[in-house]
């Protein structure tokens, strides 16, 4: 063990996170694996968090999810597009993407996030059913909203546990 690790205490490595961070190839390799699903947050009028889980998919290179306009967070990033994301995959990992909010009503895109996230479904459908699915998104206020991500926050537990394990064992 060097002498720089005999001498850190034992709670270094859970207060200095910074080696522990994905790289950026990391993180979208992770948000552009199954599940898809994420946990979306804005602030509402009084400057008060709120996030809930939500679909996603990954469209054109953006993360992409997908409301009616008559939803509060719709309406949020209307008033404050700011937004955070935050994605996980197996072996304690996490991103955390924070950005600004677009929101088109464009039919075509909404077409295609609809196609999109029904893709992942995990169960066989027929035409029929699949087609019943479809109409189901497809309300006159059915809206996409676009993630452009600034920021990326990333966490790898494993490598964490990992050297908390190498270095006081």
């Amino acid at each position: 063990m060097t002498e720089e690790k005999q001498s850190r205490p034992v709670w270094w490595t859970r207060q200095y996170l910074e080696p522990y961070s994905l790289s950026g190839e990391e993180c979208w390799q992770i948000i552009n694996s199954p599940p898809w699903y994420c946990v979306i947050a804005w602030v509402t009028k009084n400057c008060e968090p709120v996030a809930c889980a939500s679909a996603y998919a990954v469209l054109d290179g953006k993360v992409m999810l997908s409301s009616t306009a008559n939803r509060d967070k719709v309406s949020a990033f209307r008033r404050n597009p700011a937004v955070s994301l935050c994605f996980e995959a197996k072996g304690m990992k996490q991103v955390t993407a924070r950005g600004k909010i677009e929101i088109s009503s464009d039919t075509q895109l909404v077409r295609r996030w609809v196609g999109e996230h029904m893709a992942t479904f995990d169960r066989p459908m027929t035409e029929q059913e699949r087609e019943l699915a479809v109409q189901r998104y497809m309300s006159p206020d059915r809206v996409v909203l676009i993630a452009h991500i600034d920021r990326l926050r990333s966490f790898d537990g494993g490598k964490m546990f990992r050297a908390e394990n190498e270095e006081h064992s």
